[in-house]
């Protein structure tokens, strides 16, 4: 589609040059005829017969040149009404191009709101949920991990996670290695939690 309306373009203002070129060559022709007229007018006008004849000769060509330059005046009009026009009609579907990608974008925009949204419900439903179980591993006499190590290490994590965010600069900044990730401490808690109870249960079985 681009290529076609530039296409148009060139192709319109080709003809346009043609005929401004074409324009200016009869205009240059036309000068040399009135020089030609000048240089034989005296002649003509005093009994040479063969100037008189060359003048009228010239004549007839000055006015054929001169509705010749009335038609290209008006073939050039056009032509220059057709590249305006074709211009126009590029501008139009440039125009309706990028309306048409802001429309998409539009959309685009919209779903990643929605995305940005559900992550931070999702983190939210698991944050609370690994407070849940910690409140309930220390019911049952487990003291680690602790409910505020879950918010040193959970603070950690959430600054960690806007650093690669457009907000980064709006909150504290951590260095990498004071970074935490959620995953990898809930993970790290759960083996340790579990290698214990392994270990209680077999020295019980032992004892046995």
């Amino acid at each position: 589609m681009a290529k076609t309306t530039t296409r148009k373009i060139a192709d319109a203002e080709s003809i346009l040059h043609k005929l401004t070129a074409a324009k200016a060559d009869l205009a240059t022709a036309r000068a040399n005829d009135e020089s030609e007229m000048a240089a034989v007018s005296y002649a003509a006008h005093t009994g040479d017969q063969r100037a008189a004849a060359k003048l009228e000769a010239l004549r007839d060509r000055a006015i054929k040149r001169d509705i010749e330059a009335r038609n290209l005046d008006s073939a050039i009009a056009e032509a220059q009404r057709r590249v305006d026009a074709a211009k126009d009609a590029a501008e139009r579907a440039e125009q309706a191009r990028v309306a048409a990608e802001i429309e998409e974008l539009a959309g685009l925009l919209r779903e990643s709101g929605a995305r940005a949204d559900k992550g931070l419900r999702l983190m939210i439903q698991g944050s609370n949920e690994m407070a849940r179980i910690i409140a309930a591993m220390q019911e049952r006499g487990l003291g680690n991990p602790s409910q505020q190590q879950l918010q040193s290490l959970g603070r950690r994590a959430v600054l960690a996670g806007l650093v690669d965010s457009p907000f980064n600069r709006e909150f504290e900044h951590l260095a990498p290695r004071d970074r935490q990730d959620f995953a990898k401490f809930s993970s790290s808690w759960a083996d340790a939690i579990e290698r214990a109870v392994r270990a209680k249960t077999k020295q019980e079985e032992n004892a046995l």
